[in-house]
């Protein structure tokens, strides 16, 4: 069992509810054997929750909160918002990952507050003196050279996209690996259909949409390897993102209409929630390992 310890410096005297969220449930699995490596529950944080209430009722948001585009200098990020309006609606379709989850005990978890997030910070705020950008907190999915960029498919797994002072190329962001799928069932694990009304049932129904997130042998090792070093190679915090997209971009602009490269590059990129869990290593270079995700309502 994990030790959880609370950082925050005031304990919360009033159980708060999350706007439209009743719960999450996170299980992770060892990706190989399926094992399951614990249940657990993440928190909605304050954009995630301005996010939900402003789309349930239809207004506004009162608070522009810091972008990852903006903190992390991202390629192709355009001014936030309100100087750009959204092309499409803003969604939770991202996911990043960090190191500021946990302890120096494999055991030691930090509670999570609404207030947190992800940091975009870098050690220093400013490179070393290799031209390496060392991260306090979130740690790049991919790191390649110009040479060996991302090809076209990767390109549509990766976002988040940043030329670095070394001429690498870091990639901070991943999509989910299914589709977000809404589940409307009763306890027992029968389906709701539009008959609901005219059954005489007294079980409860339960409401959830579900997603798998990953991390693969291919994920964050480069990082490591080339900058962290492996002494640091672990996470134990991951953050789902709202973002809207710009697919107007061509990657080859001077090239034939028919022949254009276009790849979405995710606008006012902020975080919607966040899960803390024990340190888990990636010294191994064939650890792979598996989030699913249910979010109730």
């Amino acid at each position: 069992m994990h030790n959880i310890v609370d950082k925050s410096p005031v304990q919360d005297l009033v159980d708060i509810k999350e706007a439209g969220v009743k719960k999450t449930r996170i299980i992770m699995r060892d990706h190989d054997t399926g094992e399951i490596l614990g249940q657990f529950e993440n928190k909605i944080l304050v954009p995630g929750s301005q996010s939900t209430a402003c789309k349930q009722f239809g207004i506004e948001p009162i608070v522009n909160f810091p972008t990852y585009n903006t903190e992390l200098k991202l390629q192709n990020s355009k001014p936030p918002y309100p100087q750009t309006q959204p092309y499409n609606t803003p969604i939770t379709c991202l996911w990043c990952a960090g190191r500021s989850g946990a302890g120096n005990s494999v055991n030691e978890v930090f509670v999570v507050s609404n207030t947190d997030r992800i940091s975009p910070a870098m050690v220093g705020n400013a490179p070393d003196i290799n031209g390496n950008e060392i991260y306090t907190d979130i740690i790049p999915f991919r790191y390649v050279s110009a040479d060996l960029d991302l090809d076209d498919d990767l390109r549509r797994v990766y976002f988040g996209r940043k030329v670095l002072e070394n001429q690498k190329i870091a990639y901070f962001f991943k999509a989910f690996d299914t589709d977000p799928q809404l589940h409307i069932r009763y306890l027992d694990g029968t389906e709701v259909t539009d008959e609901m009304y005219s059954i005489d049932s007294s079980q409860l129904v339960e409401t959830y949409v579900e997603m798998r997130l990953s991390v693969t042998r291919k994920d964050f090792r480069d990082y490591f390897d080339e900058v962290l070093g492996w002494d640091n190679a672990d996470i134990s915090t991951i953050s789902l993102l709202t973002a809207w997209y710009d697919d107007t971009i061509a990657e080859n602009p001077d090239a034939e209409d028919d022949d254009k490269v276009y790849y979405r590059w995710y606008q006012d990129v902020i975080p919607f929630s966040k899960f803390n869990f024990g340190r888990e290593q990636l010294v191994d270079l064939n650890r792979a390992i598996d989030f699913n995700y249910q979010v109730y309502y």
